[in-house]
Order: C-alpha cells, then structure tokens, then sequence
C-alpha cells in the first residue's frame, strides 16, 4: 500500500509545487514536510484537509486513513476487525 507521504510528494512533483510553497501555504516549515513526505510524520486532520485541497486529492480517503492510523497506534494489539469497527464508528459520528 502507498503511503500517504509518497503520495502527496508525488502529487506535489506532479503539479510543480516545491517543497517550500507547499510547506508555506499549510503553516509548516520545509524540514516538517519533508518528514511528512519521507513519512517520518503524520499530518494533523486540519493540514491533511488544506494539502488535499491544495494537491486536489480525495481527502474523505485520506480522511479515513488517518482514523485508521490512530485508531491502529492505539488498539495495536486489537483484531483487525474490531479496528475496522472502531473507525467505522468513528465515521459515522463524524458524518452525522
């Protein structure tokens, strides 16, 4: 599975956008990004929206990924299917 980082850098190469305008335009700095990008770090759900917005990425998708890397760190010895449970609530009260 591609990581979110490879593919906002993809994306960000794609469309011509360097490092640091992209790093300015979401109120990060340059070092920041590129640990998001080598996928050192995660972006908060507020950045996340502004970079999907900026690279016009499907941010519901990258919405949802997020939940799941929580919601994994923190029931990381749980089954798979109680995670899935877990971020489908998660959804469902954000939707409502």
């Amino acid at each position: 599975m591609i990581k979110t980082g490879d593919i906002i850098r993809k994306k960000r190469i794609e469309i011509g956008i360097s490092q640091k305008d992209l790093a300015s335009k979401i109120g990060v700095d340059v070092s920041f990004l590129c640990k998001i990008e080598k996928n050192e770090k995660k972006l908060s759900l507020e950045k996340l929206e502004l970079v999907s917005t900026i690279l016009n990425l499907d941010f519901l998708k990258y919405k949802n990924e997020y939940y799941y890397d929580k919601v994994d760190s923190i029931f990381e010895n749980e089954k798979e299917d109680y995670k899935v449970m877990i971020i489908n609530n998660i959804i469902n009260k954000n939707n409502v």
